[in-house]
């Protein structure tokens, strides 16, 4: 029993005396890191909240703009177009600008309507066809990315909705004499309509000036549609106001200034 206290003595000894012996081990330079320096590389405060910095290659702050655009008018089953679209306007900021947009519409009437007039002699479904319309619009774009292609480039693309306010051209289309054969041209009265108007908008940056640009837009309104053929038989010889969605989807460039 004496022996063995002997030992734990002489081994509890040894370690202090090992303790002591060795210096603490001090933390390498290499791997300190520096909070404040990545703060300051990454993060900027605001008001106690932060906000990612990003580096934007090509940039929209405090530029105009001009865009040229064709595309379809995709809703309609009885109007075909290919419109074409163009729009100027000026960005306050990265995410915030203004534009003043115009759509030039081409409009025919469908197959359909075709169709339906050869089936049924001297008749045709009510509708109108759609005209130019001019809109005043505000822009939001919060998101920006970068994306590779193939491995061979970098493209930079921006996206974001447009909403605004405007006014839309339209045409009533009735037969230009009652009871007459279709052969003769049908009588179209113009109309306006203002319309609210709502979008989502994509740019492809090319340089700092150039930018492919898609959009599809949403226009609501109301519109009178009157009988294509008045005549006793008509219920309402004037007319009903229905609600009228024009569905564009444009495709085309925009320039900025530098």
């Amino acid at each position: 029993m004496k022996t063995a206290l002997l030992l734990i003595a002489a081994q509890f000894a040894t370690t202090v005396v090992m303790a002591q012996a060795t210096p603490a081990q001090q933390p390498r330079s290499s791997d300190k890191v520096d909070l404040k320096k990545l703060e300051e590389k990454y993060w900027s405060v605001k008001d106690e909240d932060y906000a990612v910095i990003q580096n934007r290659t090509f940039s929209k702050s405090g530029k105009f703009f001009f865009s040229g655009t064709v595309g379809s008018l995709m809703n309609d089953p009885f109007v075909k177009s290919k419109p074409f679209g163009a729009a100027l306007g000026y960005y306050f900021n990265e995410d915030f600008g203004v534009e003043l947009g115009y759509i030039g519409n081409n409009s025919e009437q469908s197959d359909a309507v075709t169709g339906f007039r050869s089936a049924a002699a001297n008749t045709s479904p009510d509708y109108n066809m759609q005209g130019n319309a001019y809109t005043l619009s505000v822009a939001y774009t919060p998101f920006y990315a970068k994306l590779a292609f193939m491995n061979m480039a970098i493209m930079y693309f921006d996206m974001g909705i447009t909403a605004g306010l405007g006014q839309s051209e339209y045409y009533q289309i009735t037969n230009a004499t009652p009871g007459s054969t279709p052969t003769l041209p049908d009588l179209q009265t113009k109309q306006t309509s203002t319309h609210f108007e709502i979008g989502i908008m994509q740019q492809l940056f090319l340089s700092k000036n150039f930018a492919f640009r898609l959009d599809i837009k949403n226009s609501f309104m109301n519109q009178k549609i009157i009988p294509y053929e008045t005549n006793i038989y008509t219920t309402n010889p004037d007319g009903e106001s229905k609600s009228q969605n024009n569905t564009y989807i444009m495709f085309g460039l925009t320039l900025f200034t530098n």
